[in-house]
């Protein structure tokens, strides 16, 4: 499968630029967060690969399944997005967006993942030294794997720390195999 990101990035960027002029960067990452969700469901991704149906009526079904709640510059990157013929782009370009926004806004989405959940203690001093680490605005979300067997792992943007048991013995059966 083709990697859509440095597709996407353009869009996003351009985007995010008259959003910020516009003063409106917050509204319209609810709006692409929306679009994304949209352009997901089995519907609409098999409405996006019909080759058959316009790229416009495709944009306009779209838009009207949003049903109003899509602001003016959402609507204008769908439209542009469906006469370069890229309306595939649309969930690469919610990330892509998301990523700026969280770079202006000087904060991070954090996953960590733990075998268990963690104490209530052990859980705020986590999400503390994160806090300080990475903005005080940064999301934190907590997730259970029980397939780490222990410890905890820390997904960044596209970083990972990998503090897990399955890590340390991955780690290791690579050193033996080297």
């Amino acid at each position: 499968m083709i990697e859509l990101s440095p597709l996407a990035r353009p869009y996003a960027k351009a985007i995010f630029k008259a959003a910020l002029d516009d003063g409106k960067h917050e509204s319209v990452a609810q709006d692409l967060a929306l679009l994304s969700a949209v352009s997901q469901t089995k519907e609409v991704a098999s409405l996006i690969q019909d080759p058959q149906l316009s790229k416009e009526k495709i944009a306009n079904t779209i838009i009207g399944l949003a049903d109003g709640e899509v602001g003016d510059l959402s609507n204008k990157m769908l439209e542009l997005l469906a006469d370069n013929k890229r309306l595939n782009l649309i969930e690469a370009i919610n990330v892509s967006y998301q990523e700026l926004l969280e770079q202006h806004n000087k904060t991070s989405s954090i996953l960590v993942n733990v075998a268990d959940q963690p104490s209530e203690d052990n859980k705020k001093i986590i999400t503390e030294k994160l806090l300080a680490e990475h903005g005080e605005g940064s999301n934190i979300e907590f997730s259970k794997d029980p397939s780490i067997m222990g410890g905890l792992s820390i997904k960044i943007g596209d970083e990972t720390l990998d503090l897990s048991i399955r890590g340390k013995v991955k780690k290791l059966v690579n050193q033996l195999n080297f």
